[in-house]
C-alpha cells in the first residue's frame, strides 16, 4: 500500500525537497544539513513531517549555539527554506518556519593571508614530492582540500585541472610551475587507470586527515605558525588580487557563486596594503602606480 504524503518521514521530505532544488551542488549541501535536522529530529521520537513542532525547533536552534554565527545562520537559514517547502506542499502544520530567527551574520574581517616568501618556504620545507605537489596545488589553485583530495588522474586536462566543489564543476589553468610537477606525477604513474586518485595512501585515497597531517609537518619544517588548507586558499585570493588579477577572475577561479564572497571573507587588507594604495595615487606626481614591496602576513 502506497505511503501518503502525511506519513512521509522527516528524511524522506528531506531527499523530496533536495531533487527539487534542481542543482546538484546545492541538492548535496541541502542534503547534508537537513539530514542532520532529521537525526536530531528522530533522536526526540519525531519521524514524520506532520509532526514537528516549534519546541523540537526551538530545542534545535539552541543546540546550534556553540558553533560560529556563520555556521548557525546558514543551517537555520536552509531549515526555514525546507519548512517553508513543506508548508506550501501541506506536509506539515502551518507556521513552523516563522519560529526560527535568523539574525544577520556579523561583519567578517579576514586576518591578513601568509606571505609570498612564507608560501615558497612551506612549499621548499615539503618531505617528499606527494607532499610538494599537494602544497604547490592548495597555493596554485587555491582549491578546497576537498576538491584537490576527489581528483584523479584525469581530472589534468591540457594545463586546466578541473575540480568538482560547492558551486559545481570548473576547470583552473595550472601555471607553469604547478604544471610541471603535476605532468611529471602523472608520468611517473602512466601505467595506472586514469581513474586513479591524483593522491593516494595506503588505503586508496588521501583522507581529508593525513593531508591536514601532511600540510602540518611542512609547517613545522618552514618554521611557521600550524596553517589549514583554507590558509592556502586565502594566500592564493590575496596573492591574486595584490598581482592586480580582478575580482570576478579571482572569484571564479575559487570557485565562488559571487563575487562579494570573496571580497567579504578572502580579500583581507593590512595597513601596508592601504598606504601603498595611496602612495599609488595619480595626485602623488602622476605616471603608473609603484607599489611597494608585498606585506608579510600572519604566518610566523
Amino acid at each position: 500500500m502506497a505511503t501518503s504524503a502525511q506519513e512521509l518521514t522527516v528524511q524522506e521530505l528531506v531527499e523530496l525537497f533536495a531533487a527539487s532544488t534542481g542543482r546538484l551542488s546545492s541538492s548535496r549541501e541541502y542534503r547534508g544539513v537537513l539530514l542532520s535536522f532529521s537525526r536530531f529530529a528522530e533522536e526526540r521520537g519525531v519521524s514524520r513531517g506532520q509532526d514537528l513542532d516549534f519546541p523540537l525547533l526551538l530545542a534545535y536552534e539552541a543546540s546550534l549555539s556553540p558553533l560560529a554565527p556563520s555556521t548557525r545562520h546558514h543551517r537555520l537559514l536552509f531549515l526555514r527554506q525546507f519548512l517553508r517547502f513543506l508548508e506550501r506542499s501541506r506536509l506539515t502544520r502551518e507556521g513552523l518556519s516563522e519560529v526560527l530567527r535568523v539574525q544577520p551574520v556579523p561583519a567578517h574581517h579576514p586576518s591578513p593571508a601568509i606571505s609570498l616568501e612564507q608560501s615558497l618556504r612551506l612549499v621548499a620545507a615539503a618531505p617528499d614530492e606527494r607532499a610538494q605537489l599537494l602544497v604547490l596545488l592548495l597555493l596554485g589553485t587555491g582549491a578546497r582540500i576537498s576538491e584537490l583530495l576527489r581528483c584523479d588522474l584525469s581530472s589534468y586536462q591540457e594545463g586546466l585541472l578541473h575540480l568538482c566543489g560547492k558551486t559545481g564543476t570548473r576547470a583552473v589553468p595550472v601555471s607553469p610551475l604547478v604544471r610541471s610537477r603535476l605532468e611529471a606525477e602523472i608520468s611517473r604513474r602512466g601505467e595506472e587507470d586514469s581513474s586513479s586518485p591524483l593522491f593516494r595512501s595506503r588505503q586508496g585515497r588521501l583522507s581529508d586527515r593525513r593531508a591536514r597531517e601532511i600540510l602540518a609537518l611542512c609547517c613545522q619544517r618552514a618554521g611557521l605558525q600550524p596553517l589549514s588548507p583554507h590558509d592556502l586558499r586565502h594566500a592564493a585570493c590575496a596573492r591574486w588580487l595584490r598581482a592586480g588579477i580582478p575580482l570576478v577572475v579571482v572569484s571564479r577561479i575559487l570557485g565562488h557563486s559571487r563575487p562579494s564572497t570573496t571580497l567579504d571573507h578572502y580579500a583581507s587588507v593590512t595597513a601596508l596594503d592601504l598606504s601603498r594604495g595611496l602612495s599609488a595615487d595619480p595626485l602623488e606626481g602622476g605616471g603608473e602606480p609603484r607599489w611597494a614591496e608585498e606585506p608579510s602576513g600572519g604566518g610566523g
